[in-house]
């Protein structure tokens, strides 16, 4: 099965501008680029680590989105990161364009509904996809065939499917979505139902699988509680649509276009930022990349003359 990896290129950022050892942070003219040192040298650690067949990075825009037309007040309290963060994010797109990694992203959409349409479409096409996002709501995607990977501190990771998902909130995959609008997302600024936490929103979606099911059961529930429910039933689907990832975005991408190393622009852009640990540490991968690349053509040499022996005595 060919493998396909998504990065959830904001999350990676914020998590590379804010996670840089405080000790140490490259300049380059005179300014501070950390975020582009952690985020290339992530980038290697997943390149080394899972040798994809694909990998595609995703990224927001300026714009606002289609979430924000259904509510004025989406993503409202969010604070705007400092300014040398925005500075860096230019350098982050020529580090991908040296990379050679195809980045997307498309107005009135969020990364997140870009990496929904593509993971579906490529779990449909057989391949195993991987999103890297520290953004919960990517489990709604999770399936035998989609991970999500959540970046743990330095080079550790987690991996969500099915099993894990479950494990943690107590709900499928299928019923994150409801878990959300029940619950609630600070970040994106959607309140739910007041009052209702993770371990109520658990017990409900465990006992009647989804908000229609709660809401055919609704005379099973504490009188309290069914007030809320009947009170707030228009806000609630409200936040589920809001909490909905998108997989039918209209934007080009070639699944079919496979990831290699390219050592020349890639070197030319870390010598030219003066990273030499992290050019070193790709001219180890591009050696390591070299004696698989032999040792795979070895072993299919071997099983071509072998297959070609035992066809004498057939």
């Amino acid at each position: 099965m060919k493998s396909i990896i998504l990065i959830d290129g904001n999350s990676l950022m914020h998590r590379s501008y804010y996670g840089v050892n405080k000790g140490f942070i490259p300049l380059y003219e005179g300014k501070p680029i950390g975020m582009v040192y952690g985020f290339a040298s992530t980038l290697l650690h997943i390149i080394e680590q899972f040798r994809p067949d694909g990998l595609m990075v995703t990224f927001d825009t300026k714009e606002k989105t289609f979430r924000h037309e259904m509510d004025a007040d989406y993503k409202a309290h969010r604070e705007k990161a400092p300014d040398d963060f925005y500075e860096q994010i230019p350098y982050v797109y020529t580090l991908l364009e040296h990379f050679c990694i195809p980045s997307l992203d498309l107005p009135g959409y969020e990364s997140d509904d870009i990496i929904g349409t593509i993971s579906q479409k490529a779990a449909k096409k057989e391949y195993s996809v991987k999103i890297f996002s520290n953004d919960h709501d990517f489990l709604q995607l999770v399936s035998e065939k989609i991970k999500l990977i959540k970046f743990n501190g330095g080079k550790n990771l987690l991996e969500y499917g099915p099993e894990q998902t479950f494990s943690r909130y107590g709900v499928s995959p299928q019923q994150i979505i409801d878990f959300k609008a029940l619950t609630g997302d600070s970040s994106d600024n959607y309140k739910g139902i007041e009052g209702i936490g993770p371990k109520t929103a658990t017990s409900l979606l465990q006992k009647y699988e989804h908000l229609e099911g709660i809401y055919e059961h609704i005379h099973e529930l504490k009188p309290a509680l069914r007030k809320k429910f009947e009170e707030q039933k228009d806000y609630l689907f409200h936040c589920r649509e809001l909490a909905t990832i998108h997989t039918s975005v209209p934007i080009d991408f070639n699944l079919s276009q496979i990831f290699q190393l390219c050592p020349e622009t890639t070197i030319d852009f870390f010598e030219k930022m003066k990273f030499h640990s992290l050019e070193n540490r790709y001219r180890n991968l591009i050696k390591k990349f070299d004696q698989n690349k032999k040792k795979e053509q070895n072993e299919d040499t071997k099983k071509s003359q072998e297959e070609e022996q035992m066809s004498l005595f057939l």
